[in-house]
């Protein structure tokens, strides 16, 4: 055999295995690859890992002790039975992993989560403001707004979900005004609810305002970019304040009977461009 084949062949055995390696599709084992810990760098509060075979969320959770609520929280897994093997998961070291928003505070995140905000800086090692789509760790949360909204109707293709659970008593449209008895138009969907029931974001944004405004009584209105706006009225008791941004499903309020209200209930508006629209045609 010519000096020429045997270099050619040599060549061949060690760009092929590399050739293969990376025609692989992106998030799947490559020949193998049986999964597993994919690792991180030791910077970052997690470590990834690819889906096997035959994996729950509940045994991955059990073998690496990290609590199922925070590896669904971290990875937006809204139906657990439909892990896929290849699919790569964040395995949280000890809390939630939460990507920073456009507009969004330290002081911000903290009061989603109910944590405390040094608690956040010594967690991720912060000498300095977050950016917009970093990843921080939120350390042992009080609160998981993404676990609220997933009760509320969360899909990754809607815009909002629902801001409780309750009975709807209105809908959006002419009526009769109950107080006045007069042809009127009502701009959103009241919910019968009790006084005290917990109000929760309908999608992710900046109160605009929190305060008393005549009928409508104590009232949140959060603005949801792209136009879009959402009111919360007849509160009992406000919980956020201006300028802050808050997460979708982060309890914002208490429902209440305050304003023009013939009884306990919440007042629920999105506004396009300031125009009242049918909430029903935005819920999930």
């Amino acid at each position: 055999m010519s000096r020429e084949i045997i270099v050619a062949a040599v060549l061949l055995a060690l760009v092929l295995p590399l050739a293969i390696i990376s025609l692989s599709p992106p998030g799947i084992p490559s020949p193998g690859d049986s999964g597993g810990p994919i690792g991180a760098p030791p910077s970052l509060p997690y470590t990834s890992y690819r889906v096997r075979p035959g994996d729950t969320l509940a045994s991955i959770a059990r073998r690496y002790g990290v609590p199922v609520d925070y590896i669904r929280a971290s990875n937006r897994i809204a139906d657990p039975r439909k892990l896929r093997p290849g699919e790569v998961l964040i395995l949280p070291h000890g809390g939630v992993i939460h990507t920073v928003k456009e507009g969004q505070t330290l002081d911000d995140i903290a009061a989603s989560y109910g944590v405390g905000k040094p608690d956040i800086i010594m967690a991720n090692d912060l000498t300095g403001l977050p950016l917009p789509g970093q990843k921080l760790l939120i350390p042992s949360p009080r609160e998981i707004p993404w676990l609220e909204a997933l009760k509320l109707g969360w899909h990754p293709d809607s815009t909002f979900i629902w801001p409780l659970k309750g009975r709807i008593t209105s809908l959006f449209g002419p009526r009769i005004h109950p107080i006045y008895g007069t042809p009127d138009f009502h701009t959103g969907i009241d919910f019968g609810v009790p006084v005290g029931t917990e109000v929760h974001a309908a999608a992710a944004g900046k109160v605009t305002f929190a305060g008393r405004q005549g009928g409508y009584g104590l009232l949140v209105v959060i603005d949801h970019g792209n136009g879009l706006s959402t009111y919360y009225a007849h509160l009992s008791e406000i919980l956020v304040e201006v300028g802050q941004f808050v997460e979708q499903g982060q309890v914002i309020a208490l429902s209440g009977n305050t304003g023009l209200s013939t009884g306990p209930h919440l007042h629920f508006e999105i506004r396009l461009h300031g125009k009242p629209v049918d909430p029903l045609a935005w819920l999930p």
